[in-house]
Formats: structure tokens, sequence, C-alpha cells
């Protein structure tokens, strides 16, 4: 049998977003045709498509570019670009693969280009330029490859024939022509031999999906001269750095290169003065960009606001612009190749990316490629110092001499004279700068000191007179292993240095005497020391002068006295503000701040303490990368708080780091019983524009109690438990604990065989629990002990745990959570909780928890407001409050509070070892009407009520909890007729593998609740869920919804005397066991508990010891037997030929009938009476003659019953009956289930 297909669209919306060229990760999308082209396959065996894809994400649209190729057979060496199978409507079953990767797609695509072809309608268009247009072509057999690596862009090199090609698709299209195709067709019509040559180009038109009827044209590829062997003039130049060789002959070169290309492009489009509106937009233009990137960048540069301001001041008095032309606008080292003959050639003619495209091709002035390359050479210069590979001095003699070099020769070519000093060089030098500063905020923070470096020196006025333009960094590597920083004025921390770090390099070229510590300005250090500083960490601990003398900084308020203790002495600090102390000392090793450690005199003898300002940032490179993604998928080993040791020349550290995600925030800081609840001497460090605050405390231990304090934008300070807390206080106390676990798991064997399991069509037989009440006073380790034991000995195969995470008011039961991390401290430590999970698994039990990720409480103290603005809620009451619980709603569409929920699921999945999630209150997710009035919801973009973005979210979290936990199930609790919930995501579903059949249980109950003498007129009820049985994967749940708020217990739901009552019970359990779908019943229905379940007063325990009660539970016990041992029970719940109706229509009697087969063929019949009266010689058809046993007898004498039955053993005969071949009479007893399988020859 073939594996099944999937429609084109499914393919490429579940394979665009995992692409790097894909404009809207993490984003909700809509995806549209907007345009296509079909090429002709010359031998007419593989389909060549190109689909112009609309991608709409909220506000934002892109058009992409996705080439394809449609093979019957699949395409050696490609299964990276398979998308998957589908049925082509003309071509039939195919396998679809990208373009780009396929020799007789991009065969076609050169041709198109080769003959200037285009298609019938017009809409696209090709050019040919050259020789090229009279060439033979390339044929499918050609050689080709796709680079990697490439971010907006897919790039095919074409190794055949005598020039090798390269051909780049364009994959998020712009409006009008690609300056950088536009550019170099013009420089090689020119005959410019700085640039690479270009062969043509194809032009493309696609549909404005907000305007009907208009049509937009862009350019789709060009193809170009490939330069083997040629390396790009930044590795010539880091090569030069490392091996101690002068670049100043390459980079004088480059002048004249740039200088030319410069020349070459005022000649192919012209140059001219501006006028006055364009110098008015141009300096408009040039100080609006220096505030945007300010305002990213400046929490990382340090407070300069005055400087920026006077920068802005004077680029706005700017009175006259050197000529404008059209220039390269992006010009870095990068874009630059070293031909194997010596030649320089420029390339990419794009523009800058964040730049707005109307802004890329328009005239601009020549210095700001100038700028480019002189930014590049100084860049270059500061990645040799921050990987180690030069000094200092080495890299700022390098650096001064290949500017000088690069300034001169593109003077000589250019016959001009490049003013440095000038305000319109110094302000796009700095736009330049902090252009670079935000680029590695964003992708890579642990390079942000390099530039940081230079805006920090630019706006304090110095240059290479003044203090060295590249700072020396310590040995990351080394620094991480022995837990220290030895910090220098760069590394990953530069983030924080600006005052004292800049203040060192100015006074220091004012002459200021080696050995004063770094000054520091009296309104930062009177923030600092109150504690609502950003960046503490720019003013507190150690920093090296220009001097090479070590400046140290500590607040110790009430001290008498501090020393600095190292390994080769004592430094005594003097007081210099508000508690802070300071003093200066002289590194062991060159550049290197040496370990220390401070001896503090309070009112006593000496306290030896650290320093929790000298450490790195415990979040690398790649936390700080997946949580601006969104994608951290173990978030909680970022955020929250960690126990963490070191090694140090002073001895070995231990202490605590903390992180927290607060965007909105103007200063955090950790108030705990470690600094006796005065978080003024904690305060953490902001790591830009992530938003994340973070600090590591030495000292600190395990189980220390602690809050995050939080000044929002309003001026208020809020107290708040961590997020991402993995342990508590016992509410109604609030605070959130360090949680060192020490827990080690005995259940590989259980986990491992889960693995190979599929959970929806095995055997799933639930006992729903409320720990607190299940037996009061007991903690987790009782629980494992007598919770493990009843129920093995009850034969459930899992228990589903009512929510576990901390809620501060027990008469929630669970469902109003504030730590979504941390395991109730009710019951003990979370090392405890995971003891009675492990017990469960040896014991061969399942465990499945509650998981509420669809509202939370309003409570001050937790997530409501958390920064003091609408953060982990939706900003928009109508999304983010719940009406009828009083809660708010997560912002489902927030790419962070998608990623805390997504890893909170996958953090009880995978550290607590739990097997499946019963996700609660799905349905109110779903519709953004519900419990809504009209006016109080507005209707999705498609005009109708389903929440997309929480659809979204639920389609995610399960998608990665099957994808990273084998074996789980994800259980959605959802009580409408929603299409598709257990449907897969790949097929459009939520993706859940399990839903509550809550249409069941409404109507079995109001069927049961009814004299059996009017059951008759309710017989449908008992049927009807038979209709839609295989919509879904069920679960069939009498859960602790039912027995409370006035509902009564199962037991008094029943009509009838006690015994009937109780007879019913029996019935309805076994009927509920028989029913295709898994089943669930809450605690103490087992042995038909009598009164309504309150948390307060726990189960009846002693009605278990009454024989009619003991009769129930021995019942349960029979069914969970038989239920593991009769695959029939469960193999086929999801299969509609797994259940057989005999006779469902015998409402006169209140029987139904009919049978369960398992994937062998093997039945079990089930006849159910719901009447109050013994059918006797009752006739029901059967699967084959012969004897059957009676497997279970709801009414025997054991179960408390009257012990109506037959005694075992049935007797089929030959003969029709319910279109059966067989039948048998039977006594079927009052009230009673009787279930018959084959007897055992």
């Amino acid at each position: 049998m073939d594996a099944p297909t999937s429609p084109l669209p499914e393919l490429l919306a579940a394979w665009m977003p995992s692409q790097r060229w894909f404009p809207s990760k993490g984003r909700e999308i809509s995806l549209s045709r907007a345009g296509g082209i079909r090429l002709e396959d010359p031998s007419g065996e593989v389909g060549l498509e190109v689909h112009l894809v609309a991608v709409e994400s909220g506000r934002r649209l892109d058009v992409v570019n996705v080439p394809l190729s449609f093979r019957s057979e699949p395409l050696e060496g490609a299964d990276a670009a398979l998308l998957g199978e589908t049925d082509h409507a003309e071509l039939g079953r195919r396998y679809v693969y990208d373009g780009t990767h396929d020799p007789v797609f991009v065969s076609a695509w050169l041709e198109l280009i080769r003959t200037g072809g285009g298609t019938p309608d017009g809409r696209t268009t090709a050019t040919a330029l050259g020789d090229f247009a009279s060439s033979n072509g390339v044929p499918p057999s050609a050689r080709i490859s796709v680079l990697g690596g490439e971010q907006s862009n897919t790039s095919v090199v074409i190794s055949s024939g005598k020039t090798p090609m390269i051909l780049k698709f364009f994959r998020v299209l712009a409006a009008g022509e690609s300056p950088d195709v536009q550019v170099s067709a013009k420089l090689t019509d020119a005959g410019s031999t700085d640039v690479p040559q270009t062969f043509g180009w194809v032009m493309g038109s696609w549909q404005d999906a907000r305007a009907d009827g208009e049509w937009i044209t862009g350019h789709l590829s060009v193809l170009r001269e490939f330069l083997t062997g040629s390396k790009d003039a930044w590795k010539q130049a880091l090569t030069a750095l490392e091996a101690g060789k002068p670049f100043a002959a390459e980079a004088a070169e480059l002048g004249r290169v740039v200088a030319r290309v410069h020349t070459q492009l005022g000649q192919a489009f012209g140059s001219r003065p501006a006028t006055d509106a364009e110098a008015a937009e141009f300096r408009e233009s040039l100080a609006s960009r220096i505030e945007w990137a300010w305002r990213e960048a400046g929490s990382a540069v340090g407070p300069f606001d005055a400087e920026i301001q006077s920068v802005t001041r004077e680029v706005q008095g700017l009175e006259k612009l050197p000529e404008l032309q059209r220039i390269h606008a992006d010009l870095h080292l990068g874009q630059i190749l070293a031909t194997r003959e010596g030649a320089w050639l420029v390339l990419d003619f794009e523009g800058e990316p964040l730049r707005p495209a109307a802004e890329r091709s328009v005239p601009d002035v020549p210095v700001r490629d100038v700028v480019g390359l002189v930014r590049s050479l100084e860049y270059a210069a500061g990645v040799g110092v921050h990987e180690g590979s030069v000094t200092p001095s080495v890299a700022e003699a390098w650096a001064s001499e290949a500017v000088e070099a690069f300034l001169e020769g593109y003077s000589d070519e250019a016959g001009t004279t490049v003013d440095r000093a000038s305000v319109l060089f110094r302000a796009l030098w700095l736009d330049k700068a902090l252009y670079e500063v935000v680029y590695e905020l964003r992708n890579r923070p642990d390079w942000v000191d390099v530039p940081v470096s230079a805006v920090r020196r630019m706006l304090k006025g110095g240059r290479a007179a003044e203090e060295q333009s590249v700072e020396e960094k310590p040995d990351q590597e080394e620094a991480h292993q022995e837990g220290i920083v030895e910090e220098t004025t760069a590394g990953p921390q530069e983030t924080g240095k600006a005052p004292a770090a800049e203040a060192a390099h100015s006074e220091g070229a004012a002459g200021t005497p080696p050995g004063d510590p770094i000054p520091v300005d009296t309104e930062i250090l009177q923030a600092v020391s109150e504690g609502r500083y950003y960046q503490p960490h720019a003013v507190l601990g150690a920093h090296l002068d220009h001097h090479g003398h070590v400046t140290v900084r500590t607040l110790r308020r009430l001290a008498e006295s501090v020393v600095v203790v190292t390994g080769s002495g004592r430094v005594e600090l003097s007081h210099e503000h508000n508690g802070i102390w300071v003093g200066t000392l002289e590194p062991e090793r060159p550049g290197h701040v040496p370990d220390y450690r401070l001896e503090v005199v309070y009112d006593g003898a000496p306290q030896l303490t650290d320093d929790a300002y000298r450490f790195l940032p415990t979040l690398g490179e790649i936390d700080m990368h997946l949580i601006a993604e969104g994608r951290h998928e173990t978030l909680w080993t970022a955020l929250g708080a960690h126990v963490r040791r070191y090694a140090s020349a002073l001895g070995d550290i231990s202490g605590v780091s903390f992180a927290v995600w607060a965007p909105n925030a103007q200063s955090v800081r950790v108030k705990a019983d470690f600094n006796g609840w005065d978080g003024s001497v904690h305060a953490m460090r902001s790591l830009g524009s992530s938003g994340i605050w973070e600090l590591f405390v030495p000292g600190a231990e395990a189980g220390a109690c602690y809050k995050f304090e939080i000044l929002g934008r309003d001026g208020q300070w809020r107290e708040k438990a961590d997020p991402m807390a993995r342990g508590t206080e016992v509410p109604p106390l609030t605070g959130s604990r360090v949680v060192e676990s020490r827990y080690a798991f005995g259940d590989d064997a259980w986990i491992q065989e889960r693995s190979g399991k599929d959970p929806h069509n095995g055997p799933m037989s639930v006992y729903e629990v409320h720990l607190g009440s299940w037996r009061l006073g007991l903690d987790y380790k009782q629980l494992a002990e007598q919770l493990v034991e009843y129920v093995q000995w009850q034969g459930f195969t899992h228990v589903e745990l009512m929510p576990v995470a901390e809620h501060p008011f027990g008469g929630s039961w669970g469902y109003q959570v504030t730590s979504y991390y941390a395991p109730t401290a009710r019951f003990g430590h979370p090392d405890d909780f995971k003891y009675l999970v492990d017990k469960l698994h040896q014991a061969g039990i399942g465990v499945i928890m509650d998981w509420v990720p669809a509202h939370f409480p309003k409570d001050e103290w937790a997530l409501a407001r958390f920064d003091g603005d609408t953060l982990y809620e939706h900003g928009n009451p109508q999304l983010g409050e719940h009406p009828d619980w009083g809660t708010l709603i997560f912002d489902f569409g927030r790419r962070e509070v998608r990623n805390f929920l997504v890893a909170n699921a996958l953090y009880w999945l995978e550290e607590f070892h739990i097997d499946g999630l019963r996700v609660d209150a799905v349905a109110s997710m779903l519709y953004l009407d519900y419990s809504r009035e009209d006016g109080q919801w507005q209707p999705n973009r498609f005009g109708g009520r389903e929440n997309l973005e929480a659809i979204s979210f639920l389609q995610e979290v399960n998608a990665t909890a099957y994808k990273r936990v084998p074996g789980i199930v994800m259980i959605a609790e959802e009580s409408t007729a929603f299409d598709g919930v257990t449907r897969p995501t790949a097929q459009g579903g939520l993706g859940f593998g399990i839903k509550w059949n809550m249409g069941w249980m409404h109507d079995s109950l109001q069927y049961i609740a009814e004299d059996p003498i009017n059951r008759v007129h309710h017989h449908g009820k008992a049927t009807f869920s038979m209709v839609y049985a295989y919509t879904e994967n069920f679960l069939l749940p009498i859960s602790h919804d039912e027995v409370v708020h006035g509902k009564g217990s199962l037991l008094r739901k029943m009509p009838g005397d006690r015994w009937q009552q109780l007879a019913n019970v029996r019935a309805y359990l076994a009927f509920q066991w028989a029913h295709p779908g898994k089943q669930l019943i809450f605690m103490g229905t087992e042995f038909a508990q009598e009164s309504e379940w309150s948390e307060q007063h726990g189960l009846d325990w002693w009605l278990s010891d009454t024989i009619p009660h003991k009769g129930v539970q021995k019942m349960v016990q029979s069914l969970n037997s038989i239920y593991r041992d009769t695959p029939a029970l469960y193999a086929r719940d999801n299969d509609p030929s797994g259940f057989q109706w005999i006779d469902e229509n015998d409402g006169a009697h209140n029987t139904l009938s009919f049978i369960r087969w398992d994937t062998q063929g093997n039945p079990l019949v089930c006849i159910a009476n719901f009447s109050g009266s013994p059918h006797e010689g009752y006739r029901v058809g059967m699967p084959w003659a012969g004897q059957w046993t009676e497997l279970l007898n709801t009414d025997a004498e054991e179960f408390g019953g009257s012990g109506v039955g037959n005694m075992g053993v049935v007797e089929a005969v030959e003969g029709a009956s319910n279109g059966l071949p067989a039948y048998a009479e039977l006594r079927v007893p009052p009230l009673g289930v009787l279930y018959l399988t084959p007897a055992q020859v």
C-alpha cells in the first residue's frame, strides 16, 4: 500500500518555515498563491514550476519565491531538498523537490534567461547580456551545487562550461528592480573590471494580496560570473592580522577600487547636487536612524544620551552635502573578493538590509561606502583581539595603518580628500557602528563588545591617541572554566561597563596618574548604590583602565573597611559614595583581572566574601538566540535560578545564577533571604533588547527563598515570584525557592518500553487523583508508598494527577497556577515528586498530569502585569481576560509567551518523566467568543470566531511534545465539535492524541440517572455516542467535575434504593469499560463514594470496608484485570471495524449488546441490561457457535449483586440472529452487564 501523500499547500506550509530564508519564523502565518510560472522539461519527465507564495503574518505581508520540481522517482543525493509526496493534478503522484537543487530545473531556468524568454501573459520576462545569449546553454547533466549559509537568497553554482556561473534566486521578493541586479548590469555594460560580469536576470509579477487586481513586478533571480578560488577581503584581512603581516598595500588597492567603482557608478547613473528637499530628507533620515539604533543599542553602550543628542543636532545643522550618486550602500570587506590574479571585485549592490527598500537605491553620498570599509577594517582588528589571536597593541597599529592606507588610496584615485573629523563622516560612522551593535545584540550577543567599544570611544571624543582602539579580551574558555571574569574592557560583559571603562580611557588621556580609580559620575554611583541602575556590572566589579591597572568597586553598606584579597596581595579600598567602596590594584598578568575575594569588616571579625559583579553572564549566545526566536525548548535551563559551581585560583566557587524575562522593566533586582531581603544589593544586569536580566550570586545556596523586585516604566517597584522558579514556599507564602535536583530516576526500563509503544491504541484505564485529598495529610513520599500500592492493586494502567504546579488557592484544585515550573510545595520537595512518579513507573503505572495553559490568576505577586505592563497576558481585554473565571489569558501570539508554555510542557515530560498531559479548558482557547456576548469579541482576520493564535500554539506544543518525547500522550479536555482535535498537525489538526468524550459523559449520565421504567424513552442517549465515536480518538471521562458543585457523587446520581444504586454504578462502569475509547474515573468512584467530593475532606474510605462498597471496588479491580488482558477492549479503540452492534435498538428491554474485536479477530461480547428486572432466555446473536465464558457478571455475589447469571458458561448454537450466524439464550441480570469471550479449548 502506497504511503499517503499531502496536498501541495500542506507541504509548503510545513516546509517553508524551516528554511533559513523564510521571513516569518515563530509567527502564526497564512499562505496564499500570489503568482506562478511553469517551465518545460525537454524530456517531459520532470514537472517544473515556480510558486510565488504570499505569507501573511499579522500586519506583515511577504511574497516568497519557491521553485519546485516534480519527479516520478526520488532525485539521488537530494534528500535534504525533498518537501514530500503529492498527487499532482496533471502529473499524478510525484516527489516534490526544492527546484534550486534539481539540475533539470536549473537548466530550464538558465535556458529561459539565455533565450530571453517569458510567459504568454507577459508577467515573466528574462534578459540575457553579452556572450551568454549566443552560448549553447547549460544541459541538465551540468554539475550544480547549492551554497549554504545564505539568509535571504539561494545561490546555485554551475561548474560546467568555460565560465563558471552563479545563479541567485531571490527568496523574499521586493517590488521594483533589485539595486544589486540593476547596478551590476549597468557596470557590466560599461565594461567595468571591478565587479563580476552579469549574464542575465528574470523579472516576474505577482498579485498584491491586499489590493484586488493589482500586480507587482520585481526581480526573481540573477545570473553572474562565479569566481572560483576567490577569497573575500574579510578573510584576507584576518589572515594577515593573525599572521602579523601588514595589510596596508591591500587596503590602498581597496581604496582605489572603491573610488573607481564610485566613478563608474557616477558615469552610469549620473551625479548631481542635492536639492533642498533631498538635503532635508537626508538629514532627517540619518538623524532618525541614529536615534532608532540608539534606542535599541543604548542599554548595551551606556549612558551617552547627551552625546547622541549632540551628534543628531550636528547632523540637523549640516548645510551642504557632497554630490549625490548611486553607491554600494552596504560596503564592507565581506562584499569584496580577491581573485586568483590578485584583483579586487566588489559584490552585492543590494544595500544595507535594515534600511527601508525605498532608501537602498536612491542617490547617496559616496562617503557612506568609505565609512563602511573603515569600520570593516576596524572591526577585523577587534575580532582578532576578541578571539585572542593578537594583542591590543598589534591590532591598534595594524588597524591604524590599514585605514590610513585605504583612505590614501581612495583619495589618490578619486582626486578628493576624506575628512575624518567632519560632521558627516562622524555621523555616518556612528550610524554604521550602532547598526553593528543592534545586529550583534539580535544575533550574536557574545560579540557585542567589538562594536560597543568602538561606539563608546567615539562618543567620548577619543581616538588612537587617547586610548587603545581595541581592548584586550580574556581567554573566554578559561574564564568560563574558572567561573570568573578576568574582566577587561571587552568581552560579553562589555555591555555593562560603559561608565567605568570609558572614563578610564578619556581620563587616562588627560593625564590621570597610574593607580587612580576609574572615575564614575555621581548620579550613576547614586543609582548603583540604590540598586536601580540597569547595568550595575558597568560600575561594580573589576575593570582594567588604559594603564593596565584594575579598578575594583563594591557596594558594602555599613562596612567599616573593605580589602581586596588576591593570590599575590591585599589592597584596601576607600569609601567612595553611599556604601560604594573603590580601589586599584596591579594585575597578576598584564591585561587580565586576577581572581579575588573581598574581606569586609562590619562590626566584629572580618568576613571573606565573593563579588557578584565579576562574573560572566550565565546565558550563552545560543540561549540568547533561541530565546529571541521563541524556540528555546529547554527554557528552564537558561532562565530561573540555578546552582552553579566553578573552580578558581583562590578556591572553588558555588552560587546561584538568576535570570528573568522582563523587557519593560527599568531595573530588576533579587530580593532574598541571603541578602536580608534587601534587593538593592543585588541589582541585575540587562542583557540588551532580549529583555533578559541576569545575575550570579556567589554564596547563595539551594533552598534559598527569593523574589524579583521589578521597577516598571511607571516608576513603581513590584515584588514578583520567579515565573521559572522550580520550587516555592508552602502557600499561602508566595516566595520562590532555589532548587537543585539530586534525584536519579530508576525507571529506565519503563521509559524505554514506553518509547516503543503507541499510547493511543494501547490500554489506558485512568484513575484521576487529587493528591491533597486522596488521603489527607500525605506527602509525596507517603503517596509514593500508599497511592502506588493501591493503584497497582486496583489494576489501573495510569493515574491522572490534577494540577501539580504551584497554586495559591487550594480551592482552585490547582487550576489557577502561579508557578508553572514548580510542583506544589504542599507535599514536599520537587525531588519527592520525582520519587512519586518513579515509584508509579516501577509499579507499571503511567502518569498523566493536568496542565493549564488556558489562563492564569490575577495575583499581583505572580504573572499578572509582570514587569508593570501586560506581558504574559494579552494586552486586549477581549483577548486577555476570562469573564467566567476572573483570570487572565496568555498572549498566545507572542513568541516569548508561547516559548514559556511550550517549554513548560516539555519540562514536565522530560524532567519529571510525566507520560502525558491532559490540557485543561481547550474549548476556552479555541474560540474568541467563548463565554462572550456580541460586542465583547472581535472576529479573526478571516471573519471567523476561531482564535488562530491559540490554535497555532496548541499545534506547536503538541507537535513539539510528540517529536521530543516518544511514547507520551497529549490529551484535550475539549467539549465542542471543533474539527480535527486529534488529527495530526501535518494534516491541519490540533495534533492531540486523545480527546475527552464529553458528549458520551453527558448523555450516558443523563440516561443512567433516569428511573429504569423511563429509560426506554431515552435509549438513544446510551447509543448515540457510537454515531461519532471514530471522528476523534476518545477517552470516556467520569472526572472530578461530575462529583462537585451540587452534582453529587456517581452513586447519588443513580435512581432507586441503595441496592439499585450500587447495581447501577456497577453496570455503568462495566458499560464504560466496554465502550470504544479509553476510560477515566475520579478517585472514590471505584468504591462508590457516598458523598460529593470536597478537597478539604478527602474520601469516605470507611465505605470500602463495607461489603456492598467493597464489592464495587472488587468489580473495578476485575474490570481492570480483564481490560489489561483483553486487547479487544483497547487495541481498536480508534478503528470502526473493531466495534459491531448486535442489537442497539432493544430499548423496550433497556438492553443493548455489541461486540469488540481485537486485531487478531478475537471478540468480546457485551450485553448490558439497564432495566430493573432480569431477562430470562434472552436471545442474543453471537459471532459463532460453541462455548463462551462469562468473563464478567456485574451482578455476581462477590461484587454485591444478586447472583443472577449463567454459572460462568454460555452455549451458543448455530442459527441466524441479529445478523450473526449463531445465538445464545441467556439469563441477563437486572441492572447488570455481562462480558462473554470464546471458551479456551
